[in-house]
């Protein structure tokens, strides 16, 4: 049975179907389970907007240090005293350091409420245009249908300040606002936010729905509630990865090739797990990148020389990121060797291989 709602203040376990006991066996099986039915590959049931939401619970409840911090901020929030009724007057927009931990949790419940008001106003039609002193709806912005942005990054974040939320997509580019400067309670748009971009929150403006985030040039902007969620640059930076995964590979599929040759490698994955193999040439770049499903085997040509391999499992690819989203763990084995000394390559290696490979960031198995 669920436990009470002040347990789970942002329904990052909701989001998930399990109770904040569950145990983290019992989380990753609610995220794959859900996962299969809401990836946006799957057809009919495809739904990419609920699959990062999905993506964004199962990042913080995955991780026990975040876990256990989003633990304590529920039970903090459920002492904390009642926050003053939001229609007080507010002489300046609050920062973080004094709005209370119950306000701040409520963030996730605002955004929700302001998500669905949205959807309400958009069945509707567009609203009327407002009055050059009072904040406007923001803009409809066409969809984006060039190629996905470049991974978010911490860059977006000044020095010194650290990234608390990213951007969530939904088809439409963040509208960014400032104050007027005829009015302090009135709002302007001032620009706009792409999707994943990460921003350090610093208060809540509860009557207009707005959260005050700081910029790259350490001024501050403002940003609908609805369209933040809680993560750092690294999750940002998954979250994107998940978004634009696009087609899932095949077996044997080669996601790059600087080129074929006589030399032949076998490979052959025994896990569970897809599995990502790099053949990296003594220059250091990727000469060859297969797919290689779950109990897969595959082979590939390259020139006669000698090569380091590097693999990785995981879950969901992404052709975006050139890694997974989620569930990486990288290894690279020692040295260069000849294709004939590697064949055959088996994924997970055996327990004699010697020496054995290293786990490496994600970082460096990304880079082409």
């Amino acid at each position: 049975m669920m436990q009470k709602m002040s347990d789970d203040p942002s329904g990052l376990y909701a989001r998930l179907d399990v109770d904040p006991a569950a145990t983290h066996d019992a989380i990753t099986a609610a995220y794959r389970r859900l996962a299969r039915v809401l990836h946006p590959d799957v057809p009919r049931t495809g739904d990419a907007e609920a699959f990062m939401r999905l993506k964004a619970a199962y990042d913080v409840l995955s991780d026990a240090e975040s876990r256990a911090a989003y633990d304590r901020s529920a039970r903090a929030a459920a002492a904390e005293p009642a926050p003053p009724p939001l229609t007080e007057p507010l002489t300046r927009g609050p920062r973080l350091s004094d709005l209370p931990i119950a306000l701040w949790a409520g963030l996730g419940g605002l955004a929700f409420i302001a998500s669905a008001m949205a959807l309400v106003q958009l069945s509707r039609g567009p609203p009327p245009p407002m009055p050059p002193v009072a904040r406007p709806f923001a803009p409809s912005v066409p969809q984006d249908t060039a190629p996905p942005p470049p991974p978010p990054s911490a860059a977006g974040v000044p020095a010194g300040g650290a990234t608390t939320h990213y951007v969530l997509p939904t088809g439409a580019a963040a509208v960014l606002w400032r104050r007027s400067t005829e009015r302090r309670e009135a709002f302007t748009p001032a620009g706009s936010l792409g999707a994943f971009s990460p921003v350090q929150a610093l208060g809540l403006v509860p009557q207009h729905g707005l959260v005050e985030i700081r910029l790259a040039d350490g001024s501050s902007g403002f940003i609908d509630a609805a369209r933040l969620t809680p993560g750092d640059s690294v999750t940002a930076h998954r979250a994107y990865c998940a978004y634009n995964a696009g087609p899932s590979p095949q077996n044997g599929e080669v996601l790059e090739h600087l080129g074929a040759g006589p030399a032949r490698l076998e490979i052959t994955n025994r896990g569970g797990e897809p599995a990502v193999v790099k053949l990296r040439n003594i220059s250091g770049k990727a000469a060859a990148t297969v797919f290689v499903a779950p109990g897969g085997t595959t082979a590939v040509n390259l020139p006669d020389g000698r090569y380091q391999p590097e693999f990785a499992i995981g879950e969901l690819w992404s052709r975006a990121c050139n890694d997974f989203a989620a569930g990486t763990r990288a290894q690279r084995y020692a040295g260069f060797t000849s294709l004939f000394a590697l064949s055959p390559l088996v994924i997970p290696p055996d327990l004699s291989v010697d020496p054995p490979p290293v786990d490496i960031p994600d970082a460096a198995f990304e880079r082409e």
